[in-house]
Protein backbone atom coordinates (compact mmCIF):
# COMPACT_ATOMS: atom_id res chain seq x y z
CA UNK A 1 0.00 0.00 0.00
CA UNK A 2 2.75 2.35 0.86
CA UNK A 3 4.60 1.91 -2.48
CA UNK A 4 1.59 2.87 -4.33
CA UNK A 5 0.62 5.62 -2.18
CA UNK A 6 4.49 6.98 -2.86
CA UNK A 7 4.07 6.33 -6.74
CA UNK A 8 0.87 8.04 -7.17
CA UNK A 9 2.70 10.94 -4.70
CA UNK A 10 5.47 11.39 -6.82
CA UNK A 11 3.80 11.55 -10.01
CA UNK A 12 1.33 14.14 -8.82
CA UNK A 13 4.50 16.21 -7.53
CA UNK A 14 5.41 16.83 -11.51
CA UNK A 15 9.05 16.90 -10.10
CA UNK A 16 11.02 17.52 -12.50
CA UNK A 17 13.76 15.25 -11.01
CA UNK A 18 13.88 12.52 -8.36
CA UNK A 19 17.64 12.58 -6.32
CA UNK A 20 18.38 9.13 -4.33
CA UNK A 21 21.05 10.01 -2.08
CA UNK A 22 21.83 5.89 -1.35
CA UNK A 23 20.19 2.63 0.57
CA UNK A 24 18.18 2.09 -2.50
CA UNK A 25 18.15 -1.77 -1.55
CA UNK A 26 18.01 -3.23 2.24
CA UNK A 27 20.69 -5.81 1.94
CA UNK A 28 22.59 -5.53 -1.91
CA UNK A 29 20.43 -7.76 -3.13
CA UNK A 30 20.23 -8.42 -7.04
CA UNK A 31 16.73 -9.01 -6.85
CA UNK A 32 16.18 -5.79 -4.83
CA UNK A 33 18.08 -3.93 -6.75
CA UNK A 34 15.91 -5.23 -10.02
CA UNK A 35 12.98 -4.02 -7.92
CA UNK A 36 13.96 -0.42 -7.19
CA UNK A 37 15.24 0.18 -10.89
CA UNK A 38 11.91 -1.16 -12.12
CA UNK A 39 10.36 1.38 -9.13
CA UNK A 40 12.13 4.26 -10.42
CA UNK A 41 11.61 3.46 -14.35
CA UNK A 42 8.22 3.04 -13.71
CA UNK A 43 7.44 6.69 -12.67
CA UNK A 44 8.78 8.06 -16.16
CA UNK A 45 10.94 11.25 -13.71
CA UNK A 46 14.31 11.58 -14.02
CA UNK A 47 16.12 10.48 -11.54
CA UNK A 48 19.94 10.41 -10.38
CA UNK A 49 21.68 7.74 -7.66
CA UNK A 50 24.75 7.48 -5.20
CA UNK A 51 24.82 4.39 -3.37
CA UNK A 52 24.53 3.70 0.24
CA UNK A 53 26.12 1.06 2.60
CA UNK A 54 22.77 -1.28 2.10
CA UNK A 55 24.11 -1.40 -0.87
CA UNK A 56 26.79 -3.59 0.01
CA UNK A 57 25.66 -7.54 0.84
CA UNK A 58 25.14 -7.74 4.23
CA UNK A 59 26.47 -11.48 4.07
CA UNK A 60 29.66 -11.05 1.71
CA UNK A 61 32.83 -9.89 4.38
CA UNK A 62 35.06 -8.88 1.26
CA UNK A 63 32.28 -6.61 0.34
CA UNK A 64 32.44 -4.99 3.67
CA UNK A 65 36.18 -5.27 3.75
CA UNK A 66 36.30 -3.67 -0.10
CA UNK A 67 33.48 -2.05 -1.29
CA UNK A 68 34.43 -1.60 -4.68
CA UNK A 69 33.10 -5.19 -5.39
CA UNK A 70 29.81 -3.93 -4.20
CA UNK A 71 29.98 -1.43 -6.67
CA UNK A 72 30.57 -3.44 -9.66
CA UNK A 73 27.21 -4.97 -8.83
CA UNK A 74 25.66 -1.49 -8.52
CA UNK A 75 26.85 -0.05 -11.59
CA UNK A 76 25.51 -2.53 -13.04
CA UNK A 77 21.87 -1.41 -12.37
CA UNK A 78 22.36 2.61 -11.70
CA UNK A 79 25.98 2.99 -14.05
CA UNK A 80 28.74 5.83 -12.14
CA UNK A 81 28.44 5.14 -8.58
CA UNK A 82 30.71 8.90 -7.72
CA UNK A 83 31.58 12.04 -9.41
CA UNK A 84 27.92 12.14 -11.00
CA UNK A 85 26.86 15.72 -12.98
CA UNK A 86 23.73 16.60 -13.76
CA UNK A 87 23.01 19.57 -15.71
CA UNK A 88 19.74 21.64 -16.47
CA UNK A 89 20.80 24.44 -18.71
CA UNK A 90 16.97 25.20 -18.79
CA UNK A 91 16.38 25.45 -14.86
CA UNK A 92 20.44 26.93 -14.59
CA UNK A 93 21.05 24.62 -12.36
CA UNK A 94 23.29 21.43 -11.50
CA UNK A 95 23.94 18.54 -8.95
CA UNK A 96 27.05 16.84 -7.88
CA UNK A 97 26.84 13.08 -6.65
CA UNK A 98 29.59 11.56 -4.68
CA UNK A 99 30.06 7.96 -3.31
CA UNK A 100 30.44 8.28 0.34
CA UNK A 101 30.77 4.44 1.20
CA UNK A 102 34.31 3.42 2.60
CA UNK A 103 36.05 0.34 3.17
CA UNK A 104 35.15 -1.53 6.63
CA UNK A 105 33.88 -0.20 8.71
CA UNK A 106 31.63 1.36 5.82
CA UNK A 107 29.32 3.38 8.46
CA UNK A 108 31.86 6.08 9.12
CA UNK A 109 31.44 8.21 5.84
CA UNK A 110 34.33 8.98 3.63
CA UNK A 111 35.18 10.92 0.41
CA UNK A 112 37.77 9.88 -1.83
CA UNK A 113 40.37 12.14 -1.77
CA UNK A 114 40.71 12.29 -5.66
CA UNK A 115 36.71 12.89 -5.63
CA UNK A 116 36.84 15.89 -3.11
CA UNK A 117 39.56 17.09 -5.81
CA UNK A 118 36.88 16.65 -8.86
CA UNK A 119 34.49 18.24 -6.88
CA UNK A 120 36.57 21.33 -6.07
CA UNK A 121 37.05 21.42 -10.02
CA UNK A 122 33.68 20.78 -11.45
CA UNK A 123 32.12 23.10 -8.63
CA UNK A 124 34.01 26.04 -9.46
CA UNK A 125 32.62 26.12 -12.82
CA UNK A 126 28.93 26.63 -13.62
CA UNK A 127 28.84 30.70 -13.26
CA UNK A 128 25.37 31.82 -12.48
CA UNK A 129 24.02 28.36 -11.93
CA UNK A 130 22.20 26.64 -8.42
CA UNK A 131 24.44 23.80 -7.24
CA UNK A 132 23.90 21.54 -5.57
CA UNK A 133 25.44 18.04 -3.90
CA UNK A 134 24.07 14.90 -2.89
CA UNK A 135 26.00 11.95 -0.56
CA UNK A 136 24.67 9.22 1.76
CA UNK A 137 26.49 9.78 5.01
CA UNK A 138 25.47 12.63 7.17
CA UNK A 139 27.64 16.05 6.93
CA UNK A 140 25.52 17.44 9.84
CA UNK A 141 23.89 15.51 12.83
CA UNK A 142 20.64 14.63 12.27
CA UNK A 143 17.55 15.66 15.09
CA UNK A 144 16.18 12.34 16.71
CA UNK A 145 19.11 10.21 15.96
CA UNK A 146 22.11 8.95 16.91
CA UNK A 147 25.47 11.40 16.57
CA UNK A 148 27.61 8.01 17.05
CA UNK A 149 30.62 8.38 15.22
CA UNK A 150 30.07 5.50 12.81
CA UNK A 151 26.87 7.42 11.54
CA UNK A 152 28.58 10.56 9.76
CA UNK A 153 30.52 11.49 6.92
CA UNK A 154 34.65 12.00 8.57
CA UNK A 155 35.59 14.36 6.35
CA UNK A 156 32.41 16.53 6.67
CA UNK A 157 34.29 19.51 7.72
CA UNK A 158 36.54 19.48 4.45
CA UNK A 159 33.46 19.06 2.06
CA UNK A 160 31.52 21.83 4.02
CA UNK A 161 34.38 23.64 3.10
CA UNK A 162 34.28 22.79 -0.60
CA UNK A 163 30.63 24.11 -0.54
CA UNK A 164 31.35 27.65 0.76
CA UNK A 165 34.13 27.93 -1.28
CA UNK A 166 32.34 27.17 -4.93
CA UNK A 167 28.95 28.27 -4.31
CA UNK A 168 27.27 24.96 -3.19
CA UNK A 169 24.08 25.77 -1.12
CA UNK A 170 21.94 22.53 -0.84
CA UNK A 171 23.13 19.43 0.50
CA UNK A 172 21.15 15.95 0.18
CA UNK A 173 22.04 13.68 2.54
CA UNK A 174 20.75 10.36 3.98
CA UNK A 175 21.81 7.19 5.57
CA UNK A 176 19.92 8.00 9.04
CA UNK A 177 16.69 7.33 7.43
CA UNK A 178 15.22 10.19 9.89
CA UNK A 179 13.61 13.75 8.20
CA UNK A 180 15.33 16.89 9.41
CA UNK A 181 15.95 20.46 7.61
CA UNK A 182 18.79 22.71 9.17
CA UNK A 183 21.25 25.58 7.77
CA UNK A 184 24.56 26.01 8.69
CA UNK A 185 25.69 29.92 8.22
CA UNK A 186 29.41 30.83 7.38
CA UNK A 187 29.16 34.69 8.15
CA UNK A 188 33.22 35.03 7.66
CA UNK A 189 32.44 34.18 3.96
CA UNK A 190 29.36 35.14 3.43
CA UNK A 191 28.36 31.80 2.34
CA UNK A 192 25.21 29.59 3.73
CA UNK A 193 24.92 25.78 3.01
CA UNK A 194 20.76 24.38 3.73
CA UNK A 195 20.75 20.63 4.49
CA UNK A 196 18.36 18.55 3.25
CA UNK A 197 18.17 15.10 5.14
CA UNK A 198 15.36 12.83 3.55
CA UNK A 199 13.86 10.15 5.57
CA UNK A 200 13.00 6.75 4.95
CA UNK A 201 9.24 6.64 2.80
CA UNK A 202 9.30 3.16 2.07
CA UNK A 203 10.45 1.84 5.73
CA UNK A 204 8.25 1.06 8.49
CA UNK A 205 10.42 1.78 11.35
CA UNK A 206 11.90 4.93 10.87
CA UNK A 207 10.47 8.41 9.46
CA UNK A 208 8.18 7.63 6.27
CA UNK A 209 8.82 10.94 4.36
CA UNK A 210 10.30 12.61 1.51
CA UNK A 211 11.64 15.84 0.54
CA UNK A 212 9.90 18.34 -2.11
CA UNK A 213 12.50 21.13 -3.09
CA UNK A 214 11.89 23.89 -5.22
CA UNK A 215 14.50 25.67 -6.40
CA UNK A 216 13.32 29.42 -7.48
CA UNK A 217 16.85 31.91 -6.63
CA UNK A 218 17.18 33.27 -4.48
CA UNK A 219 15.08 30.93 -2.38
CA UNK A 220 15.04 27.01 -1.71
CA UNK A 221 11.57 25.77 -0.04
CA UNK A 222 11.72 22.18 1.32
CA UNK A 223 8.37 20.68 1.44
CA UNK A 224 8.84 17.14 3.65
CA UNK A 225 5.45 14.66 2.44
CA UNK A 226 5.07 11.88 5.26
CA UNK A 227 2.99 9.02 4.69
CA UNK A 228 -0.03 8.98 6.98
CA UNK A 229 -3.52 7.10 6.63
CA UNK A 230 -2.77 5.85 3.53
CA UNK A 231 -1.28 8.94 1.85
CA UNK A 232 1.21 11.17 1.38
CA UNK A 233 0.47 14.74 2.80
CA UNK A 234 2.62 17.72 3.19
CA UNK A 235 3.45 18.65 7.17
CA UNK A 236 5.48 21.51 6.78
CA UNK A 237 7.31 23.64 4.56
CA UNK A 238 10.70 25.12 5.07
CA UNK A 239 12.06 28.20 3.10
CA UNK A 240 15.30 29.55 2.86
CA UNK A 241 17.72 32.48 0.91
CA UNK A 242 20.11 31.55 -1.33
CA UNK A 243 21.40 35.50 -1.20
CA UNK A 244 24.20 35.68 2.38
CA UNK A 245 23.37 38.86 2.98
CA UNK A 246 19.90 37.79 4.11
CA UNK A 247 19.39 38.37 7.57
CA UNK A 248 16.33 36.54 7.25
CA UNK A 249 16.69 33.08 8.59
CA UNK A 250 14.70 30.00 7.00
CA UNK A 251 11.00 29.85 7.49
CA UNK A 252 9.11 27.49 8.89
CA UNK A 253 5.03 26.71 8.13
Amino acid sequence: MKLEALERDLVSEGLDLLIVSGDITDRGRIWQFRLALDFLRSLNIPFITVPGNREISVGAVWEWMFPVTAMRRYRGFFGDHDRIVYQSDEEKAVFFGLNSVHRFPSWPGSIARRSRYWLKEQASGFPGYFKALFLHHPVLPVIRSSSFWAHTLSDAGEVLNLCTQTGISLILQGHKHRSSVMEIRFPERQASVVVSSCGAPLMPHWDSVYHVIKISPPLIVIQPREFCEGTFERKSSHQFSTNPNDADPGRTQ
